[in-house]
């Protein structure tokens, strides 16, 4: 392996442990699933890429000439680890934006597994099917993408078009950057037909995907942002009505749960107090309501998000939004 590549190579096995690391932190603080499929994906991310140390390895024992067994065995390997990132950031983003039907979260893992092993038995030799093969990971991800840009077209919630609204510039970024993944596998598979290009000192090999790479670091930086935002609004026992982001951040939380589970104006404004740790005589007084109104509101809201009292409402809140 090209010294350059080898260090690009722990680059990116860096930055996936520690990214998953990070999000690991964010979910055992939170306890939001979003931050767990994204730990997961990371893992999934840095046990796909190491190996390619693995290759250089079985190359010293077996010989330069890998057999077709071994590169078998290999692309299989490759399915499950493409299979676990990208399966773990679909169902990170369908946490995100609410989507609970079982059948939706687990259909395009299903399939896309089911089409990589198909193209893979057959391939063979064949430069067409191994190019399609491995542009079944850039399909999957188009999807995740078109998925949630149909949903964002399609909601009618102003506050959550404006929150999904702040990933439109990186969503975009890594549709450019998928395309440039299928444009480096075209070059390899089916113009140049050829397992291998030297550029300069570089050594690029069609078994890697570069441009998958930077995608990945791309999604790393994205994450990491995500997870220490979350870290940072926790790190208040409750929200604070002030001028700083961490309100405003809570405030737009409070208006999408409360859609999600239609609550009405009056008891999200219940919810908000419940949040901040006020006990209904309490929140009585700041609303200017009888406790056995806020009583009422308190029960509606339980009943309403299915939980039996004020703690699991909270813990609820933290992790769904």
């Amino acid at each position: 392996m090209e010294l350059a590549i080898f260090y690009e190579t722990l680059l990116v096995i860096l930055v996936s442990v520690l990214t998953a690391a990070v999000c690991l932190s964010s979910y055992l603080v939170t306890h939001r699933k979003t931050m767990l499929y994204a730990c997961a994906a990371f893992l999934f991310y840095f046990l796909d890429v190491a190996s390619i140390l693995q290759d250089d390895y079985a190359a010293q024992i077996l010989g330069p000439e890998l057999s077709p067994e071994y590169m078998f065995f290999r692309s299989v390997y490759t399915l499950v680890t493409g299979a676990g990132f990208l399966g773990s950031f679909w169902l990170m983003v369908c946490e995100y934006i609410g989507e609970r039907n079982c059948r939706v979260r687990a259909l395009p893992i299903i399939v896309f597994c089911v089409i990589a092993f198909l193209l893979l038995a057959i391939s063979g030799e064949n430069k067409v099917l191994r190019f399609c093969f491995y542009n079944c990971r850039a399909c999957f991800m188009f999807w995740i993408l078109l998925y949630g840009g149909i949903y964002y077209l399609r909601t009618r919630d102003e506050v959550e078009r404006q929150r999904l609204a702040r990933y439109l510039p990186h969503c975009v970024a890594l549709a450019l950057l998928g395309v440039l993944m299928i444009f480096e596998d075209v070059m390899f598979f089916l113009v140049l037909s050829t397992e291998a290009i030297t550029v300069g000192p570089f050594t690029l090999t069609a078994e890697r995907n570069y441009a998958e790479n930077l995608l990945m670091l791309v999604c790393a930086l994205m994450t990491c942002h995500f997870a220490l935002r979350q870290l940072d609004i926790r790190s208040h026992t409750a929200p604070v009505v002030d001028d700083t982001e961490r309100y405003h951040q809570t405030a737009e939380d409070l208006l999408v749960y409360a859609r999600r589970h239609s609550l009405t104006a009056r008891e999200r404004e219940v919810l908000d107090y419940i949040l901040r740790d006020q006990d209904n005589q309490n929140i009585a007084s700041a609303m200017s309501l009888a406790p056995s109104t806020v009583k009422v509101h308190v029960h509606n809201i339980l009943q309403k998000t299915g939980h039996g009292n004020r703690q699991e409402l909270i813990q609820d809140f933290w992790k769904t939004v």
